[in-house]
């Protein structure tokens, strides 16, 4: 058999193999082993730099100004400010950042938080994304007054999160503007109106849309509803935490919905009338309220051929899940999670905001479920799993729906 070396295999492969190495001891003595394989290791064990704006950083940007290739490996940005209440003078500390922004010629993903914001800094990094493409991810923030991104100057954003609370009305006006023809992913934290007001921005390759709103705020529920119904491209939306049922709908809005993550009340308002093929349904309580799988969910105009319901409790019968199957006979993938901890639900939402924000240049691409489609759509599996513990009780069910059903709780008991 013959024998391939390292250093013929395509550059790709040899990414793929240094990202398996995973720990940095291993990069470390990858990188020693040749020049080649040295620029792979680096590219991998110095691809994230997180920077702790509570600690001095002249030293630390000293040294990787003396490297470049380190610099040219960066291609995501974490920078966070030690959290407090009062602002905090951070000039000082992001002017020696700055000095090394230049250098990340591969930067790609940027995400800054609990920071007291210069313009000279703001002004730097859009400067970078108005050059390359980049992902932006702005938490609670403190933004200085002028700062505004020029809609002159188109800017290739493909992700934002924004919170809305911090950031001015005409700072946001000028990102969505200059980002209108790239943005794609779009995350907003709003508990106020402001979207009502940036709904008259047209954002036409918005595909995926995830609103965190006030769920006792009715001006903040209208001002969503202004937004979505102006975006017509989204094919993917989603709502976190239990807001319930959102202001009227016009039938025209949301076109192209293919994708739903919301409560049971908003999916019973969002799905009729739309394309929807897959549906997550968040804060379900479990028990003798199980009407809700009717009509509305039926009356979506392409199949349903994915549905995830995050339980409560787990069921004890098949009698739920067999309820499912006759309603929605196109499904081919049922979750249904059990959620019996809050803090798993709140590590939910932070793995959710880091998949919206990969590492690579992000495309706009539908689920698995809803691009590779049988001729025939069966119901392959359905499973249900605790997350709330790490010990669980399996429980098999055969059925004439599917081969088998696979329902898991921390429940030894049943």
């Amino acid at each position: 058999m013959a024998t391939i070396g390292l250093l013929v295999i395509p550059p790709e492969i040899q990414l793929q193999i240094a990202e398996f190495a995973e720990t940095c001891q291993t990069l470390k003595a990858l990188s020693l082993t040749s020049r080649s394989l040295r620029s792979i290791a680096q590219f991998v064990l110095f691809e994230t730099l997180r920077i702790d704006l509570g600690k001095e950083l002249r030293g630390s940007v000293d040294d990787l100004l003396a490297n470049p290739r380190i610099c040219a490996a960066i291609r995501f940005l974490d920078l966070r400010g030690p959290f407090s209440t009062r602002p905090r003078n951070d000039d000082e500390q992001l002017s020696h950042i700055q000095k090394i922004l230049p250098k990340m010629v591969g930067l790609r993903k940027v995400s800054i938080d609990q920071v007291n914001l210069s313009k000279a800094f703001l002004d730097a990094v859009l400067l970078i994304a108005a050059n390359k493409p980049l992902q932006i991810s702005l938490g609670w923030n403190v933004y200085p007054d002028g700062v505004i991104s020029t809609p002159c100057t188109p800017l290739q954003i493909s992700h934002i999160f924004l919170t809305l609370e911090q950031a001015s009305l005409k700072f946001c006006r000028s990102m969505f503007h200059a980002s209108a023809a790239t943005l794609t992913y779009l995350i907003i934290m709003d508990d106020e109106d402001k979207l009502m007001m940036l709904a008259d921005i047209d954002l036409p390759f918005l595909h995926d849309l995830t609103l965190f709103i006030s769920p006792g705020s009715e001006v903040s529920k209208t001002s969503a509803v202004a937004f979505i119904t102006a975006q017509k491209a989204i094919r993917k939306l989603g709502f976190w935490y239990k807001e319930g049922p959102l202001p009227p709908i016009p039938p025209n809005a949301l076109p192209n919905l293919r994708e739903l993550k919301a409560s049971t009340e908003q999916v019973n308002q969002l799905v009729p009338g739309r394309p929807v093929e897959a549906i997550e349904v968040m804060f379900y309580q479990h028990g003798s309220d199980q009407d809700w799988f009717g009509e509305e969910v039926t009356q979506s105009t392409a199949r349903v051929r994915m549905l995830r319901v995050l339980l409560h409790s787990a069921p004890r019968d098949t009698r739920m899940v067999k309820r499912m199957v006759k309603i929605l006979p196109s499904l081919e993938r049922l979750w249904l999670p059990v959620s019996d901890d809050v803090s798993w639900h709140f590590h939910s939402v932070t793995q959710t905001l880091a998949a919206h924000f990969p590492s690579d240049t992000p495309q706009c691409h539908r689920s698995p479920h809803c691009t590779q489609v049988p001729q025939k759509p069966t119901l392959r599996s359905v499973s249900s799993q605790s997350m709330g513990r790490s010990q669980y009780q399996r429980h098999r069910y055969q059925t004439t729906e599917c081969k088998f059903i696979l329902l898991m709780s921390r429940d030894s008991g049943r």
